[in-house]
């Protein structure tokens, strides 16, 4: 038998499966990057969308939670922008009815009046 041979056509197998582990790998990078990739433009939308829907179904007022909106967006490490986007979307008669120290926590409470 040629050792040298079969040594070296099993090298070249294990090239090319790393080669396509190494691909899969960076295909799941891109993937996972592009659920998170979110504006806070995106995230007011998503917040007026909520306020229209709530206004439609004859309600008064809307209270949303960071942690929630956060979680329906399937975000990650995002808590300051959607904290941001939340106080973005008050108006004069819109009351926060919770907040840490921070500011920029997943328990942010604020109440919409509509």
């Amino acid at each position: 038998m040629n050792y040298d041979k079969i040594i070296l056509e099993l090298l070249d197998r294990i090239k090319v499966l790393e080669e396509q582990v190494n691909d899969l790998m960076e295909k799941e990078r891109k993937k996972e990057r592009g659920i998170n990739k979110i504006s806070t433009r995106e995230i007011r939308d998503y917040i007026e969308e909520c306020k229209n829907a709530a206004r439609n179904n004859g309600e008064s007022f809307l209270i949303l939670v960071a942690g929630d909106i956060h979680r329906e967006k399937k975000l990650k490490s995002s808590m300051p922008m959607v904290c941001n986007a939340m106080r973005q979307c008050m108006g004069n008669e819109d009351i926060v009815l919770f907040e840490t120290a921070s500011g920029y926590s997943s328990t942010l409470k604020i109440k919409y009046k509509l």
